[in-house]
């Protein structure tokens, strides 16, 4: 329960807003963070991982990496989000790749299973990495240039603003990078399945090749959550913010209220008295708390519409014995279909816990299979759900040809609403987004960005920096420490 006043809100935490929160927690200001949906979907003593997001990125990954270096995160307190050996493979009719984090054992991989490409997708892949570090430093030290408030800003007559760096206008799209480039339909589908179940923009090929690269190199890092444990990251970062005496707590909010400009205080479910704030911050769709925010929608229909939700992730759940699962499986594999990954269903993501897992039964495998899936033209859930699951269902079964017999449970989420039947839901949350302003020519501010109409009112989730996925988040996260402390001084 609530018994003291906060100046900082975090609604729906996300990485991006739990770095945020820690780091102005650092500075000496109090924190409320509402406490995130936490426990595993499960049915009939199996507990499945959610698919959001299911990389990581430590090692490699370029923004989340530096951004743990700025919380001053010790080796050990990143054991729970570890590598796997391997941690990803490539599934499709033709061949099964591991996908190590070793360049060398990457490239006996790619000659091994696609020779023809192995160079070519090599010289890619090294191509990519570089131009992703040179514009992940340009980031980095546009983050640390922000907040430098001037006269106006300190004396509170101007907000305080970010200018991302863009890259140079004659770099290539990833698309036509992919085109130029002397590969067979084998070695474009290889980097297309790799980056496509990542990216939270519905079209990959449009990003520039550095953007593109960051996501390739989060990919490639080895780094993915543990399906032991759900959401890795998410938890390392709450346990953090914990440590530094932020209350994390079940509180429902009801609305937030003040002017046009700011928002000044929040009101919860079953208190009466109004709690002051200085900033808020959401880690989910900045629509979501629409319905709350004072001063009416006009102000924001403009920043929404830069950026449409258009994909959410649809899984469904797997009870199976540990017998019909292929020994050699990894615990994250991407299954392309037979039609090609633009197909619905073509390109899933499967995830599977290991052996003794405390999410399945002894003797027992827990299986996650998702895929992202376009919102109708109205924005509802699709109304073949069914039939999407069972093409999902059929491309397990020709990886596991037993399955029937190993079988215990299916779950196939149909509505929002769970029932004695099927207990866990369909999950609507946006997991890709299509924006108005093409990435090639502006990708880091053709999302939301962190400004919302009011000054005190970040964004530090999915919908922050889509272009640069999780990174994006914690690139967010530290944009809005920055921001926030300029606009107080």
């Amino acid at each position: 329960m609530i018994s003291r006043s906060y100046e900082v809100l975090v609604v729906d935490p996300s990485p991006g807003a739990l770095i945020a929160a820690t780091l102005l927690a650092r500075e000496g200001h109090s924190v409320l963070v509402l406490d995130p949906e936490s426990s595993p979907p499960a049915a009939s003593g199996f507990r499945f991982v959610r698919h959001r997001p299911p990389v990581a990125g430590l090692g490699g990954g370029l923004l989340l990496r530096r951004s743990f270096k700025a919380l001053k995160f010790h080796p050990h307190e990143l054991q729970a989000v570890r590598r796997g050996t391997p941690g990803l493979q490539i599934i499709t009719s033709r061949y099964r790749m591991d996908v190590p984090s070793s360049p060398d054992a990457l490239a006996t991989e790619l000659r091994r299973d696609l020779p023809r490409d192995a160079d070519v997708l090599l010289d890619i892949i090294s191509r990519c990495r570089a131009s992703a570090n040179s514009f992940a430093d340009a980031l980095e030290q546009s983050v640390e240039e922000a907040g430098q408030a001037g006269f106006l800003q300190q004396v509170g007559l101007a907000r305080p603003g970010w200018t991302p760096p863009l890259p140079p206008d004659d770099v290539p799209t990833w698309g036509e990078f992919l085109d130029s480039a002397d590969l067979s339909a084998d070695g474009r589908l290889f980097l297309r399945a790799l980056m496509r179940p990542f990216c939270s923009l519905d079209v990959p090929e449009d990003l520039p090749l550095p953007v593109a690269g960051i996501q390739l190199h989060a990919v490639l890092d080895g780094v993915y959550s543990d399906p032991s444990e759900e959401h890795a990251l998410l938890s390392l970062l709450l346990r953090r913010v914990k440590a530094m005496r932020v209350d994390v707590l079940s509180e429902r909010l009801e609305s937030l209220s003040g002017n046009k400009r700011r928002i000044d205080g929040a009101y919860f479910e079953g208190r009466d008295e109004i709690m002051p704030l200085s900033w808020v911050i959401t880690g989910g769709d900045p629509e979501d708390l629409a319905d709350m925010l004072p001063g009416g929608m006009r102000p924001y229909e403009k920043a929404l519409s830069r950026l449409a939700p258009s994909h959410f992730r649809y899984s469904i759940h797997l009870g199976v014995g540990s017998d019909v699962v292929p020994p050699d499986l990894a615990e994250h594999a991407i299954l392309v279909g037979e039609k090609g990954i633009d197909e619905p269903a073509g390109c899933l993501l499967m995830s599977t816990t290991p052996e003794s897992s405390p999410l399945a039964p002894e003797g027992r495998r827990a299986i996650t299979l998702s895929t992202l899936l376009p919102y109708e033209d109205d924005g509802s859930l699709p109304t073949n759900l069914e039939a999407i699951a069972g093409t999902m269902l059929d491309r397990v079964k020709w990886l596991m040809p037993w399955l029937e017999r190993y079988l215990e449970v299916v779950q196939v989420p149909t509505s929002l609403e769970p029932t004695d039947e099927v207990p866990i839901p369909v999950d609507p949350r946006p997991a890709a987004y299509t924006p108005a302003i093409a990435p090639a020519d502006d990708p880091v501010a053709a999302g939301l960005g962190v400004h919302m109409p009011h000054r005190n009112f970040f964004c530090a989730g999915p919908a922050a920096f889509p272009a640069l996925g999780l990174g994006g988040e914690s690139l967010a996260g530290r944009l809005v420490e920055r921001l926030a402390l300029s606009g107080k001084r």
